[in-house]
């Protein structure tokens, strides 16, 4: 994201606003719910859901996360650059080619097969460190994973190599974010076993996950010592099929501002492909936002936006830079209003939830999609 100029002048009238406030008190109630005895990782990958991962990472860690969570290599690199310290784990399996940043940067490796714990093993003697690692065993996700009857195995021959230690086991729901939870307990029912066996070879575990942010909210028991919090931390339940037992806010909010008005009459075409023709005297404006910044040509006739409190329509093709909205029925609007694409003005809200229904897509891909054109604001209440 490009960051705010130095005297807190957005660089351009379209901008994304993340509220610190908003994520320390979702950080503060999921950490709530868990209690003391079960770690939180918050997971940042895909630049903190595009919230910014280490402005994130500073507020989790500040108000009870234990850990973080990245996708890749680079994401916990970057992390490290910047001066985090905790414990960061990769959650995705690396190729053995890149075991020598793994060590160097004291990450947590997810890993799935013998030769790449060989790899790292070798590599961290090298470095005259220790490697922590977590295996991933496979209960119905059908991603990553190892089979969980070849989990004993592995431990086993794991025990046998220096300079790596078994941190932790983990597994992923698939389906914890909707109604029916059959299969959920099916996963969980995997992994307790995996982990009963593993028990009883007299290898401690110290570290036991599974739990996403709807198993947080619905399964209590799918919590163990540790859980992994990516779409809640944000302020966002994971569908609209989960409980809603965790008080959260949204962090992110998607504004720009009207840049152009002008009155079309009847039968005039509006955007590309003529895919909208006014079908009376119509009031247009401009919002200086399109595709390339993330808001989806999908919402080409069919977003929302709101603008003084009221909700105006998107009329004709999204742009790469500019969409168009119908704001006939607002009074007195004008060039330079607010318009708030993705959150709240007034008593009225437009979700993540909202444009993802619109696009035929869900809140993850909207959050993290947002272009890198894009400006990020924070705001809270205390100065950081």
């Amino acid at each position: 994201m490009i960051p705010q100029s130095e005297n807190n002048e957005l660089l351009r009238p379209a901008y994304l606003e993340v509220d610190l406030d908003a994520l320390a008190y979702n950080i503060k109630n999921i950490k709530k719910r868990l209690g003391k005895n079960v770690e939180l990782m918050a997971i940042v990958k895909a630049d903190g859901y595009g919230h910014g991962a280490y402005e994130v990472a500073k507020v989790a860690l500040e108000n009870g996360a234990g850990s973080l969570g990245v996708a890749i290599l680079e994401e916990g690199i970057e992390l490290r650059q910047k001066g985090i310290k905790s414990p960061i784990m990769n959650l995705f399996p690396e190729p053995k080619e890149r075991v020598e940043k793994v060590v160097e940067y004291d990450l947590d490796q997810v890993i799935t097969d013998l030769e790449f714990v060989k790899k790292l093993s070798q590599e961290a003697k090298r470095q005259n460190k220790c490697s922590h690692i977590f295996i991933e065993i496979d209960t119905g996700l059908g991603r990553y994973g190892i089979p969980p009857q070849k989990t004993v195995e592995l431990v086993k021959k794991i025990n046998k190599l220096g300079n790596v230690r078994l941190k932790g086991i983990l597994s992923q729901f698939s389906t914890a974010d909707q109604r029916k939870k059959d299969f959920v307990f099916h996963q969980l029912s995997i992994f307790k076993n995996t982990l009963d066996v593993l028990e009883s070879f007299s290898n401690h575990i110290p570290i036991k996950s599974i739990a996403n942010s709807g198993a947080v909210l619905d399964i209590p028991a799918s919590y163990f010592n540790h859980v992994r919090v990516g779409h809640l931390l944000y302020g966002l339940y994971p569908s609209m099929e989960t409980s809603e037992s965790i008080k959260v806010k949204p962090a992110m909010s998607l504004k720009s501002k009207v840049m152009f008005i002008k009155e079309v009459e009847k039968g005039t075409p509006i955007s590309y492909g003529k895919t909208y023709i006014a079908k009376k005297k119509t009031k247009i404006a401009t919002i200086p936002l399109g595709y390339a910044d993330g808001y989806s040509r999908l919402l080409s006739n069919k977003g929302e936006v709101l603008i003084r409190g009221k909700r105006a329509k998107v009329v004709g093709r999204v742009c790469m830079d500019a969409f168009m909205v119908d704001v006939s029925h607002i009074p007195d609007v004008k060039v330079g209003d607010e318009v708030v694409v993705m959150g709240r003005q007034g008593k009225d809200e437009i979700t993540a939830h909202d444009l993802g229904r619109w696009t035929g897509t869900f809140a993850y891909e909207i959050m993290t999609r947002m272009g890198k054109r894009l400006p990020v604001v924070y705001k809270n209440d205390i100065e950081r």
